[in-house]
């Protein structure tokens, strides 16, 4: 949203308070100033007088022109186009010094004296309003011939953009933000100054016949008025090309002022397009889809309110009697519609998504009133209009559930004050509550939390008291504070193995999650207004978006990428899930004197040793199922304590080659089944272990799963632990392999001797024997 100072000063005083002091208060008040634009116009350049204006002698494209400079005339050639007698223009004298630093000398051109320069808006430092000089019109103020142009304060203007939240569609408009700046700074909000009794003459009734069927949820109002004379003045013009909204056509540029100034959605129809050949031009407003109004005319849809509206359908340049139309239609109502229908919208839909101003007699009011200051119009009696009342969001707040969330008491009589300036509409003040209904126009207030943040951010929350927490003798060991602990320590434990923590958006691309075999979010749970067409889904993985993490490091040309991010995840119903997403990409360890500068790339086993210094110990069993992400033979589903927890694997590498990635191996684990968990302790020998070895001969097709779940079923209690250390295939094995196992025995009451381990180990041996098929090599 862009706003100038002078144009805010329209509508709030703010005189004795300077630019810098309202981009800080609009900052402290919620609303995010991006930049901050000054036009100054150097000294030296003033406002001169065509007196006359001739060819140049020696060349087609220069005039030769005598400008009244008020002290003197000077003689001055020009190249411009639209430089003629009878206009004042803005003349940089010789000596001044141009905004760009070029400096102005008495020159020459093609033989004719010349001294100064006739500028246009670009050569000013301002915004681009025309082809050719800056033609200058009392619209700045009364024209003085050598009177300095800095001495104007609508030229010298100082520019604001705001970066606004997509809530605050209040403040899509100059009204809109000197209405907040009006409380921020306890001043009063100026009135428009405009007869209520501004037509005369034919009513409306005369020429449109406006008729509804059905209810549609929508409000809207006709009015209509013949063109006598509508100039473009300067002031629109820079102030429209200002907000980049300029163009030629007369009444669409005095529509988008009004709409800028006031919020109101309007739209113009040439009469003679909607009447043809009668005397009488007919719309119908019907219910359409999903709620929405739609304008019919001769069985055409000329309008979706707050949608769309027929261009072919709008006043030309030249028209004479122009038809407008004022609406409004809920934001809660259009936004959703347009996304299930994928209806095409115009420029004006940013505004109806966002909510525009409800009161759109108020925007009527100040397109006529610029046209009349402006120009000459004739406004037909009447109007013809069909509104939907609104019904009030009522509020209760208490003081107390007010100070519980503040941290501090805040005067039932200030609270009051604040949100009469914001516009509720306050219905009981006692007992220590208020009751009050939210503005029209706040489409974003509908719990007591929000209006308690509205008082907040007025307070300002600088001075809001800060005071220590007030510990009390609880137990404060929840769940959730559990949990927090739980994910502290993945963190600290991820960090210490060498991962660096990331942080992305949950919004993702939703062709990415088709291109790469995941269900997105159904239609009916989907985004209803995301924040760009790149980000309209909601991540079913956490790798969606770290692949362009990877990307952008191996661009940078990092060799090495050890990542992890905890986030949220959502399956196609909106069911959401918290998951651990640890991620190696590239060179195992950093080039060094130990590796000649030549480290090996990450593999498996070192990825996984890695994934268990950060989850604790865990099983790895064959995958049940491979999404696209994975590799179809290197991959794995993380077990502990006898279930799934997640899955790791290698990176796909048709995945890998589309984002330019090394090899890359990446671990994803389901958070709520990892922890947290009770740790019990277990008793420790006091005698040394015994450690054996067993090398049997299985079957290669044999998975260590069979064998250790065989083995587990019978192992001896003085076996504390075993796990393989060696597999060995030879062609004197044919079709079986050698497998190695170690044995840890123990136990707590004396040390074992030579004839029991061996018994133990037969016993082992006999089982593996007959559970596996296996045999002593």
């Amino acid at each position: 949203m862009i706003v100038t100072r002078r144009w805010l000063e329209e509508w709030v005083d703010l005189e004795g308070i300077s630019t810098d002091e309202i981009c800080r208060k609009l900052n402290a008040i919620g609303l995010e100033v991006d930049s901050l634009t000054r036009y100054e116009i150097p000294e030296k350049i003033v406002v001169g007088y065509v007196e006359s204006c001739e060819k140049h002698p020696d060349a087609d494209k220069l005039s030769v022109c005598r400008i009244d400079l008020g002290t003197a005339t000077r003689q001055i050639v020009c190249g411009a186009k639209n430089i003629r007698e009878g206009i004042y223009v803005a003349v940089a004298t010789v000596g001044a010094t141009m905004p760009g630093g070029m400096k102005i000398k008495h020159a020459k051109l093609r033989g004719v004296e010349s001294d100064g320069m006739v500028c246009s808006s670009t050569e000013l430092g301002l915004p681009k309003i025309e082809e050719g000089i800056l033609v200058l019109d009392e619209s700045i103020g009364s024209l003085k011939s050598g009177r300095e142009l800095r001495e104007y304060p609508l030229l010298c203007d100082d520019v604001i953009e705001i970066e606004l939240t997509a809530n605050r569609g209040d403040c899509l408009s100059i009204h809109g933000v000197a209405r907040e700046l009006s409380v921020g700074f306890n001043r009063s909000l100026k009135t428009l100054e405009f007869s209520e009794d501004f037509a005369e003459g034919i009513g409306i009734g005369r020429i449109l016949q406006c008729i509804h069927t059905g209810n549609p949820p929508v409000s809207l109002i006709y009015h209509a008025f013949d063109v006598k004379k509508l100039p473009l003045p300067l002031l629109l013009k820079l102030r429209l090309a200002a907000i980049d909204q300029a163009t030629d056509h007369p009444v669409e540029a005095y529509l988008r002022y009004a709409i800028h100034t006031s919020g109101v959605i309007l739209r113009h129809y040439g009469f003679s397009k909607l009447a043809g050949n009668e005397e009488k031009a007919k719309l119908t407003l019907k219910e359409i889809e999903c709620r929405l109004g739609a304008i019919e005319h001769d069985g055409k849809i000329a309008s979706i309110v707050g949608v769309s509206q027929d261009a072919s359908l709008q006043s030309d340049i030249g028209d004479k009697t122009v038809v407008v139309e004022a609406s409004y239609v809920s934001p809660q109502i259009v936004a959703p519609a347009v996304k299930k229908l994928g209806l095409e919208t115009d420029t004006l839909y940013y505004r109806t998504s966002r909510g525009s101003e409800p009161d759109l007699k108020f925007g009527i009011r100040v397109l006529f009133e610029t046209m009349q200051r402006f120009g000459e119009i004739r406004i037909y009696a009447g109007e013809s209009e069909y509104i939907t009342a609104r019904e009030p969001v009522t509020i209760d707040i208490s003081m107390e559930d007010m100070e519980s969330l503040i941290g501090q008491e805040i005067e039932l009589s200030d609270a009051v004050n604040i949100l009469s300036r914001l516009g509720f509409a306050i219905h009981k003040t006692e007992d220590g509550r208020i009751i009050a209904d939210t503005p029209p126009f706040r489409h974003d207030i509908e719990h007591r939390q929000d209006v308690i943040e509205e008082i907040v951010r007025i307070v300002g929350i600088d001075n809001i008291a800060s005071r220590p927490l007030a510990f009390t003798e609880a137990n404060r060991t929840t769940p959730s504070l559990r949990r927090y602990r739980f994910l502290r320590e993945i963190r600290l434990k991820a960090v210490a193995n060498g991962f660096f923590e990331t942080v992305h958006y949950i919004f993702c691309d939703n062709r990415r999650v088709e291109t790469l075999g995941f269900e997105p979010v159904v239609a009916q749970k989907a985004l209803l207004n995301p924040i760009t067409s790149e980000m309209d889904g909601l991540r079913p993985n956490l790798m969606i978006n770290m692949l362009d993490s990877l990307q952008r490091n191996v661009r940078m040309s990092k060799k090495r990428i050890p990542l992890f991010e905890i986030g949220t995840v959502f399956d196609s119903e909106r069911n959401e899930s918290q998951q651990l997403l640890l991620v190696f990409s590239g060179e195992r360890e950093p080039d060094s004197v130990v590796n000649a500068g030549k480290p090996e790339p990450i593999d498996f086993p070192s990825f996984a040793r890695m994934v268990a210094a950060v989850t604790g110990a865990f099983e790895l069993e064959k995958c049940r199922e491979v999404d696209a992400l994975m590799h179809p033979y290197q991959s794995a589903q993380i077990v502990m304590e006898g279930r799934s927890v997640g899955h790791i694997g290698k990176l796909h590498p048709n995945v890998a080659e589309r984002f330019d990635l090394p090899d890359t191996f990446f671990a994803q684990i389901d958070l709520s089944l990892l922890g947290p968990r009770h740790t019990e302790a277990s008793a420790i020998s006091p005698l040394t272990p015994v450690f054996r070895d067993l090398s049997v001969v299985v079957p290669q097709s044999t998975p260590f799963l069979q064998i250790r779940t065989a083995l587990e079923k019978e192992l001896p209690a003085e076996v504390e632990r075993f796990y393989p250390i060696d597999r060995y295939v030879d062609e004197s094995l044919g079709e079986d392999m050698s497998l190695t196992l170690r044995f840890v025995l123990s136990t707590h009451e004396k040390t074992l001797e030579e004839s029991e381990i061996n018994a133990i180990m037969e016993e082992i041996l006999k089982t593996l024997q007959t559970c596996c098929n296996a045999r002593l090599r």
